[in-house]
Formats: C-alpha cells, sequence, structure tokens
C-alpha cells in the first residue's frame, strides 16, 4: 500500500463513523417521535410497532458505530505511529495536518507560512516518500 492511501483511510474511516451516527440519531429520533416513550418491550412477532423497529434498528447502529470507532481509533494510532518515526519536523506537521487533523491545502500552508500551494504540495510529497520508506519496513499483515 502506498504512503498516500494508507493516510487517507483515516479520512475514510472518519466519514463511515459519520454516517453511522447520523443513523443513529435518525432512529433515535425516530424512535422518540413514535413513541414519547423509551419502555416499550421488544416483541418477538413478526408484526412489531414501529417503535419497536426503531429502537432494534438503533440497537444494531449502536453496536455497528462502537465497532467502527474501535476501527477508526486503530487506523489513527496507526498513522500516527508512522508520522512519529519521520525525522523531519516539517514532513511530520504537513502530515499530521492534512490526515489527523483534516485542514484543507490553504489552511495548511497558512499554518505553515508557506507561500503557497506549490510549496506544500511539495512538502506533502517528500512526506509521503519519508513515510513510504518507513511503511515498506513494516511487514504487510500489520498495516
Amino acid at each position: 500500500m502506498n504512503a498516500k492511501t494508507y493516510f487517507e483511510r483515516v479520512h475514510q474511516a472518519e466519514k463511515r463513523l459519520y454516517l453511522i451516527r447520523r443513523q443513529r440519531e435518525h432512529w433515535a429520533e425516530m424512535a422518540t417521535k413514535l413513541s414519547g416513550v423509551s419502555d416499550v418491550k421488544i416483541q418477538t412477532t413478526e408484526v412489531r410497532h414501529p417503535t419497536e423497529d426503531a429502537a432494534i434498528h438503533l440497537a444494531d447502529l449502536h453496536r455497528e458505530l462502537d465497532e467502527e470507532e474501535k476501527k477508526y481509533v486503530a487506523i489513527v494510532q496507526e498513522a500516527k505511529r508512522v508520522i512519529e518515526q519521520i525525522p523531519q519536523e516539517r514532513f511530520r506537521e504537513v502530515l499530521t495536518l492534512r490526515y489527523l487533523c483534516g485542514h484543507s491545502w490553504k489552511t495548511i500552508w497558512d499554518e505553515m507560512d508557506y507561500a503557497g500551494q506549490k510549496s506544500v504540495f511539495r512538502v506533502h510529497g517528500w512526506a509521503l516518500q519519508a513515510a513510504q520508506k518507513i511503511l515498506d519496513r513494516i511487514p504487510n499483515d500489520t498495516k
């Protein structure tokens, strides 16, 4: 896996997490609107009250969100460990701002006091090369 793809996993995991949270919020809102109460017993029959369906979906989404959060934390920790091994401070900084903080290129060049986009892209490219050297030393089963 190349370094850019490796770090973009953080953003992809964030998007999955966001979507699951939105679904969870939706089902919680639906359960509240449908019942106004939270102590409805779940039936095992085929015919269920809409509140029961909402509660079941909400419980499933809650479990799914817990799993996605664990995966996200693991991905961020892995990416952070790789970034921390890069000797050059500015390389670590550009990768952290871009992939761990999710900043735009404009924000990064302003924050790092670069002249413009071209400068940031150049440093970013060098940083990815440095990260790739580290990733190449990591066994494939741990990436």
